[in-house]
């Protein structure tokens, strides 16, 4: 957790915390105060207590309250629309299904559209074997249009994803979705910097 963002989920504990980075020594009881205190009345206690106990379970005392700080500061549903995958080296990568990384861009007014294409071998006319995506993001002031690609032999994730099964039955699908997000992420880095569609992310 960073010192700007440990700021905003603090409210229990003396400056010193947010000041040195240093994780707080909370009680769980503690923790879902925090939590509650960065939500307001948005999401009641009770919630906070289940989310932590079930979606939220794996995650350290900093970790959940970063990803509660990441979904109320982006406006989304941290029960149905986010994901949270804590990473091992202690930090935390928000996952959000395509359509809510769309949305998010959306909501800045300057989202024009997109354009996704699978990529396939040369020689392969028939397209039975995707090699990769493309995808373009075109903006409102930017005259070109924002362009990323993914290829299947980097991100096949079909051994190691939380979306494994997914990948393995339709990996063309899954790479279109990888290659959008990347795109959206570069045409619109404040909106989504740190923010990942699922089929990114490893446990």
């Amino acid at each position: 957790m960073s010192a700007s963002e440990f700021r905003t989920a603090k409210t229990l504990y003396d400056e010193r915390h947010a000041d040195t980075g240093l994780a707080p020594k909370a009680t769980p009881d503690e923790v879902i105060q925090l939590a509650s205190q960065v939500t307001g009345p948005s999401i009641p206690i009770s919630q906070i207590q289940v989310m932590r106990r079930t979606i939220c379970a794996r995650l350290s005392a900093d970790q959940f309250l970063l990803y509660v700080t990441r979904c109320v500061r982006k406006g989304v549903d941290p029960f149905e629309q986010a994901y949270a995958f804590p990473q091992q080296d202690g930090g935390l990568a928000m996952g959000l299904k395509i359509d809510g990384m769309r949305d998010l861009a959306m909501r800045t007014g300057l989202y024009v559209g997109r354009k996704v294409e699978t990529l396939f071998a040369p020689g392969d006319t028939d397209h039975q074997h995707p090699i990769g995506a493309r995808c373009e993001i075109r903006r409102k002031g930017v005259e070109e249009p924002i362009v990323e690609e993914a290829y299947l032999s980097e991100y096949d994730a079909s051994q190691w994803s939380p979306t494994a099964v997914i990948w393995k039955r339709m990996p063309e699908t899954m790479i279109r979705k990888v290659a959008e997000s990347k795109a959206l992420r570069a045409a619109f880095p404040d909106a989504l910097a740190g923010v990942y569609e699922p089929a990114e992310l490893t446990e």
